[in-house]
């Protein structure tokens, strides 16, 4: 018997079949853009996506050799915080707004008077940021031109991809909505209260209920563009991060999971909501029916590594199609002639902000140290340290909250397939990290939750059991870690001396005056 899963992310798409003991047979993967339109803006054109969704979905069928009939079910995993607002015959009004969009700055400073910082944590179990849907659904309302008038519904990704491939059931789940930034988590439910205050009617919204359920069967138009078997059950997983941390095995409290992708995010599983009196970590609804989990954010991860890619590294794209091989590859062999501390250079990756545990809006990017001594493989090797030093920030707070060190830390997502990338992450960390047999885990965890909504899993808990394996280890070098510690001390210094400045913001203002 045989499974699906799909990762709808943020700069492309991911179809796997798996048999149902986690052996992959087939993966397909298409990227498409997120278009830019002013500095903070981050928005998608979803007809685009739902193209190279059908290009992933037939060739994965194709490549596995099998008859789709035999394929049992589909389970979704999408980007959380982005939404669609559609109009009452289910097409969308515009592109839809991503969860890296930062427009919404006015509209946190109206929460923060009007409703305040500490009811909102409270309530949610995340902090106020213009990195939510929450304060963007507000400027959605406040400007009319964008259509808000004709919207029927206002979805997020996952909701409206299911719709597409043929669901009825047209509702959401406490784990796609963290990013939101709206849920009342103790009721793992939409906040009426929230709603209410920014003039968003609760009809507006897909209705809650879990995840790994069943919302429909694929259509006779969905079949023809997608190549899966018309009557194919399919299920709500959950965010994208959550079925990342149920493809890793991250099932009990003590475990994380790292998920090195467009972003990078550790997400960690909890028994019950911890108290968090500093507000720097989130607390969401698990992927797991009736949970929860915490979690910590980098918004630019392997997004840093493609922008240094299309910026710096035209010459490593063509050798990469000459010899066929991953630019990716190129790039980090190049990145590890570089010595660890890429010999003082330090990169600071907030190309759209310092989400946790800071959750500073106006954080942009930028490096210090760089002299004559340094060199393209370097400033490789520093973009791969700065992110892994931005998600060091985030291990911290969440160990603060929990009150015990992390037993496990899994690494998931196609940075963990970079051996170097993963030694830096073992070495800053200071600890041994491991990597699952399958390292697309939000995929992966998709199948699963799926497999568990169409009813072929009794639980999460059992599916987990049988389809997810260890793949092995990477230890630290702790000579290098007493180094890295100086180096990261360095690069909280300077992030915080530049915030406390307000330095970050006159920058933002300066930008927006000039260029929007």
């Amino acid at each position: 018997m045989y499974i699906a899963g799909m990762d709808i992310g943020t700069t492309g798409v991911k179809t796997m079949i798996t048999d149902t003991d986690g052996r992959v047979v087939s993966l397909s993967y298409r990227e498409y853009p997120c278009t830019y339109p002013h500095p903070g803006w981050v928005e998608q054109d979803v007809e685009p996506m739902w193209t190279r969704l059908c290009e992933t979905t037939n060739e994965a069928v194709e490549k596995s050799g099998i008859s789709p009939g035999d394929i049992a079910s589909l389970g979704i995993s999408s980007q959380r915080g982005t939404f669609i607002p559609v109009d009452r015959a289910m097409k969308p009004l515009g592109d839809s707004i991503v969860w890296a969009d930062v427009r919404a700055d006015r509209e946190v400073e109206w929460i923060k008077e009007n409703i305040g910082e500490a009811r909102v944590h409270a309530l949610t179990g995340v902090p106020v940021s213009s990195m939510w849907a929450y304060p963007k659904m507000k400027w959605f309302i406040d400007h009319p031109e964008r259509g808000y008038d004709r919207t029927y519904k206002i979805l997020n990704g996952q909701e409206y991809f299911l719709y597409k491939l043929g669901a009825e059931d047209l509702s959401t789940d406490p784990a796609s909505i963290t990013l939101n930034g709206m849920m009342d988590i103790d009721r793992l439910d939409w906040s009426g209260d929230l709603c209410s205050r920014i003039g968003l009617p609760m009809e507006k919204l897909p209705p809650m209920g879990t995840t790994a359920r069943q919302v429909g069967t694929i259509s006779k138009n969905a079949s023809r563009q997608t190549g899966f078997a018309q009557g194919m059950p399919i299920a709500i997983g959950a965010g994208d991060q959550q079925c990342g941390a149920i493809g890793a095995g991250i099932v009990r409290e003590g475990m994380a999971e790292i998920t090195v992708g467009t972003g990078m995010v550790i997400v960690a599983h909890i028994d019950s909501r911890k108290k968090d009196p500093k507000r720097k970590i989130l607390v969401g609804g698990s992927g797991i029916p009736n949970k929860w989990d915490m979690e910590g954010i980098n918004f630019t991860s392997g997004a840093a590594l493609r922008w240094w890619r299309d910026v710096f590294g035209r010459s490593e794209m063509k050798a990469a199609s000459e010899l066929n091989l991953d630019v990716f590859d190129i790039i980090t062999l190049e990145a590890s002639q570089s010595p660890p501390g890429s010999r003082g250079f330090i990169f600071f990756p907030y190309f759209q902000g310092q989400c946790t545990p800071h959750y500073h809006d106006y954080a942009r990017g930028g490096s210090i140290g760089l002299s004559f001594i340094h060199d393209r493989k370097d400033t490789a090797r520093a973009v791969l340290e700065g992110v892994t030093f931005e998600i060091n920030m985030v291990i911290a707070a969440m160990e603060e909250v929990l009150g015990k060190n992390f037993d496990v830390l899994r690494l998931s997502g196609g940075g963990s397939k970079s051996q170097l990338w993963n030694q830096i992450q073992a070495d800053v960390y200071g600890r041994v990290v491991e990597r699952p047999m399958v390292s697309e885990c939000a995929t992966l965890g998709a199948a699963i939750l799926g497999s568990v909504g169409c009813g072929l899993f009794s639980t999460v808990e059992e599916a987990v059991e049988r389809m997810v394996h260890p793949l092995d280890t990477v230890e630290p070098d702790m000579r290098n870690h007493a180094m890295y510690r100086e180096q990261f001390q360095l690069f909280e210094e300077t992030f915080d001396a530049l915030a406390d400045s307000g330095l970050y913001r006159k920058i933002v203002d300066f930008q927006k005056k000039y260029w929007g």
